[in-house]
């Protein structure tokens, strides 16, 4: 009766499946973002996520399967904490700010997150190209709204998306560089890039200088 006692004690403790996929993922995107996706290796990523490489295997085809699955889960992840401080009842500037400081001090604290996110995807194939493609523009598409703001004004049809990947592109040289901590110094800039086709450049401008007034402080 004491060793069932004890069996159920210890049952909770041991992981599941679900969380051991988990594991390697987040191993994943840690290892890609320190050493580089065509650097990593599957043992690399077994042994961040203290497994065996039969583990790996029990969950993972191969390496590009495994960073696939790991950047669909990354890509969610980034979503959900842009938009978690954007409520409905700000006005569409404020989610805009709210959610690209959110993206931009994430990198910054965490800078293998951004490498993986933005960079070393691009290092992965087609299929991992297309897939960044489509989180761009599930990002891209935060910027819709702000085609209320344009008074009569036309615009291109594809814009959100043209402006998401010019800031993407910024953040990209960023990381790329080494410079992932130094990212919220650009906030006030990359902020000016998605607001002014929308609202113009004197209130883009004015938005840029507002953050950077709040930043000093």
């Amino acid at each position: 009766m004491l060793n069932v006692i004890r069996s159920l004690q210890l049952w909770p403790l041991l992981p599941t499946p679900g969380a051991r996929r988990e594991s390697i993922l987040e191993a994943m995107v840690r290892v890609v973002g320190r050493v580089g996706y065509r650097a990593a290796t599957v043992e690399q990523v077994a042994a961040e996520a203290n497994v065996s490489v039969g583990g790996f295997e029990r969950h993972f085809e191969d390496k590009a399967s495994c960073f696939l699955a790991a950047y669909d889960m990354l890509i969610e992840r980034l979503l959900a904490e842009a938009s978690a401080g954007c409520s409905a009842e700000l006005d569409w500037q404020e989610r805009v700010e709210r959610g690209l400081t959110a993206i931009v001090e994430r990198f910054a604290a965490d800078a293998d997150v951004g490498r993986t996110a933005i960079v070393e995807v691009a290092a992965v194939g087609a299929e991992a190209r297309r897939r960044q493609w489509d989180a761009l523009g599930r990002f891209a598409a935060y910027l819709e709204e702000g085609r209320e703001l344009v008074g009569g004004r036309e615009l291109p049809g594809n814009l959100a998306l043209m402006s998401a990947g010019a800031v993407s592109g910024v953040i990209f040289e960023e990381l790329l560089a080494g410079r992932g901590g130094q990212l919220p110094d650009l906030l006030p800039d990359l902020l000016f890039a998605l607001l002014v086709p929308y609202v113009g450049p004197r209130a883009a401008a004015g938005e840029m200088r507002r953050v950077a007034e709040a930043a000093a402080y």
